[in-house]
């Protein structure tokens, strides 16, 4: 009886871990930033597909614009205290490691990339739910 109470206990601190609460809203500008990094990451995932056949100095531009940008939203949460971290911390290494995937002409890869961060932004609009702004202490439902 004792080890069923001792798994009920641990799967009980898993679950209080995994359970987000709705921490993304409008306050501080994180759902327009989030949206934003969607858009960017797409157009970029968009832009690195080999068929494009774009050259390297060309998406090597896009990822510089989408990691300045990026820069500049996570400047703004930092230094300005807006809620917008997510979306700077979303497009600064996803843009850096799409160039470097291209860079070694692996342009599916650098598209899949581009994928999966954008579903990974879809997920968190489409639910309200951020683990990175729970471990920051975000919460942009409230000003």
């Amino acid at each position: 009886m004792k080890g069923l109470m001792e798994t009920h206990n641990k799967a009980a601190g898993w679950q209080d871990r995994l359970n987000i609460p709705i921490n993304v809203g409008f306050a501080g500008g994180d759902l327009p930033a989030r949206y934003f990094a969607a858009v960017t990451v797409l157009f970029l995932t968009i832009a690195f597909m080999p068929p494009l056949n774009l050259t390297y100095s060309t998406v090597k531009i896009f990822s510089l614009l989408a990691s300045m940008s990026g820069t500049i939203l996570l400047m703004a949460g930092l230094v300005f205290s807006q809620k917008t971290h997510f979306a700077g911390l979303m497009l600064i290494p996803t843009a850096f490691l799409m160039m470097g995937l291209a860079g070694w002409q692996r342009g599916w890869l650098a598209a899949l990339l581009g994928v999966i961060v954008l579903a990974w932004i879809a997920q968190n609009l489409i639910t309200k739910r951020c683990g990175i702004n729970k471990l920051l202490g975000i919460d942009s439902c409230r000003n």
